[in-house]
């Protein structure tokens, strides 16, 4: 791996983990001091991830981690139901033994998480994203389509980055009460029983349920009645 990909790595994990905050300033001489590499590589790197909506620059600031708002978290989240549900549709329709076989142990790693808490240690809720990541994925996994599925774990990353700031950066991504209501709503969605429900339905080759079950687990994120969300 290249000292670029390597430093392109290492600022997107730190971004998606909420280790480097939305608006924190990303200087050269400051990464290159946390980071250990060079201004090339760095440079190269934050151009990348710009690219991907994950960092921002402007003329005489620089860049800067990219902000995080409610309205764009409703953004991500329907862009992400319209890719994830015509994924899980040609999944339903062409998936093989071995992709059933794939769901089936994703919902028992998932059954054998953490539950979702507010506040809990950082390595138990990577414990759960990472098999709730695998269940999501491994749901879809009977597609053929690689370039759906390359923009859905995209935007797979930007659904974590926020939840990384609701679960655990409590007040960075909006006020109390909409923190609050949001975690309130992701304790309810990342319960087993839910997953169960569209795992069953997607097995049964149920494609109208399993989507609408799949509408209900994502769209459920958004919050009408909360006000003052920003």
């Amino acid at each position: 791996m290249s000292k670029t990909d390597q430093a392109y790595e290492a600022l997107k994990r730190d971004i998606l983990a909420g280790v480097l905050l939305p608006g924190d300033p990303l200087t050269v001489s400051a990464l290159e001091a946390r980071y250990g590499f060079g201004w090339t590589p760095l440079r190269d790197s934050l151009s990348r991830l710009e690219g991907e909506n994950l960092v921002t620059s402007a003329r005489n600031r620089g860049y800067r981690v990219s902000g995080a708002s409610y309205a764009e978290l409703q953004d991500i989240q329907n862009a992400r139901l319209v890719i994830e549900a015509q994924l899980l549709r040609e999944s339903i329709r062409v998936g093989d033994d071995e992709w059933q076989k794939g769901v089936l142990l994703a919902h028992r790693a998932l059954s054998r998480a953490p539950a979702l808490e507010q506040g809990m240690p950082e390595a138990a809720y990577e414990a759960f994203e990472i098999a709730h990541q695998d269940f999501h994925l491994r749901l879809v996994g009977g597609s053929h389509s690689g370039w759906l599925r390359r923009f859905l774990e995209q935007l797979h990353g930007q659904v974590r980055r926020y939840q990384r700031l609701i679960v655990l950066r409590q007040g960075v991504l909006s006020d109390t009460r909409t923190d609050a209501a949001l975690m309130a709503i992701l304790h309810s969605t990342s319960a087993i029983d839910h997953h169960t429900l569209l795992m069953d339905a997607a097995l049964d080759r149920d494609e109208d349920h399993a989507v609408k079950l799949l509408h209900e687990h994502i769209g459920i994120t958004f919050l009408p009645d909360v006000p003052n969300a920003p």
